[in-house]
């Protein structure tokens, strides 16, 4: 929620309101909600501990929700907390708003502690994935950008953490979208952006359009007060009235 960090409890609720219902489905859905540096706080200002209580209030979930084979487990990489995992066979998959991998102690513990088969992250606001080993020593990486690229990744001993892009342009980024993955017999997870329409080109042409409105109204206004001021107008709207008189 943008400005939720510095927002007044009041407002704070507004825009969980809005929220759900932006992402209000139909259909049955397993939603997993994490805290962001824009919800309570932690990057360019200290984590409000009052909005991290509201969000987990608001949002009231476990930190490990099971849907069928798969189960997720809400790392916070602002607060630095993460849950332990289990002994299942499910597919285990670490979600946070802040990668995790690039904190290497940080990233070893919650590597130890839950061994996952991926892990998703966000607030970067770009489309990406890095590759690193079980030390997390980095082997590769790179950028999601074309519409059909697509990314697989198998049991190969490898840790691989997808950078999820935003999905809204106030986030002053050109490239904008919905990350989807698909897993296939807790074995290969298949992953792609569904981009969404870039919004500035759009933004430009309406602020443009609405430019050359107001000084075409500007324009005429003016040579209209100009018109009647003249002194060869004010002139000629007397004849009439000596032509009456006389």
């Amino acid at each position: 929620m943008d400005e939720g960090s510095i927002a007044t409890m009041e407002q704070f609720h507004g825009y969980v309101k809005r929220l759900s219902n932006i992402f209000q489905v139909s259909y049955p859905v397993i939603q997993v909600w994490l805290p962001g540096d824009n919800d309570i706080g932690g990057e360019h200002e200290p984590i409000q501990s009052d909005k991290v209580k509201e969000f987990e209030a608001v949002f009231n979930q476990p930190d490990i929700i099971t849907y069928k084979n798969i189960s997720f487990f809400k790392v916070n990489g602002i607060t630095y907390t993460y849950p332990h995992g289990t002994d299942d066979d499910n597919y285990k998959i670490v979600v946070s708003h802040y990668p995790v991998l690039w904190k290497t102690v940080f990233g070893k513990q919650v590597n130890d502690a839950i061994q996952p088969n991926i892990y998703f992250c966000a607030h970067e606001h770009k489309s990406q994935y890095i590759i690193k080993d079980k030390e997390l020593r980095n082997i590769a990486g790179r950028a999601l950008q074309l519409d059909d690229d697509v990314l697989s990744v198998g049991r190969d001993g490898d840790l691989y953490e997808i950078y999820v892009p935003t999905c809204s342009y106030r986030m002053g980024t050109n490239r904008i979208g919905y990350g989807v993955a698909t897993v296939s017999n807790n074995q290969l997870l298949r992953y792609t952006v569904l981009w969404s329409p870039q919004r500035f080109l759009d933004l430009f042409i309406y602020a443009g359009i609405l430019i050359i409105f107001v000084v075409y109204i500007f324009v005429f206004t003016l040579s209209r007060l100009v018109f009647r001021c003249s002194p060869a107008q004010r002139s000629d709207a007397t004849v009439p009235l000596l032509q009456i008189i006389n």
